[in-house]
């Protein structure tokens, strides 16, 4: 059972998100595997691992938290990701 989920809208191309997540997470010194429709991830913190799994549909990116560390809660995680989307 997802621990926190949330969705975020994007413009553009499934793969061009798909791209920009991929690129953040390694760049975070994560691990990302998937493809331009849904695929897992897991980040490492200095709280301990986040872990979770994504899906797009539409103009949607959604993504279940599945396991993160008790003392991070889920809207900084979920801000991060926001952030990773954007910038990336």
């Amino acid at each position: 059972m997802a621990k926190h989920s949330f969705s975020v809208p994007f413009s553009g191309s499934s793969q061009d998100i798909v791209a920009k997540a991929k690129a953040a997470i390694e760049k975070a010194g994560g691990e990302f595997s998937g493809s331009e429709g849904k695929g897992t991830f897991s980040v490492p913190t200095p709280a301990g691992k986040v872990k979770g799994s994504y899906a797009i549909a539409a103009q949607s990116f959604s993504v279940d938290i599945t396991d993160k560390p008790f003392l991070v809660p889920g809207s900084a995680i979920e801000s991060q990701v926001r952030k990773f989307l954007e910038t990336a």
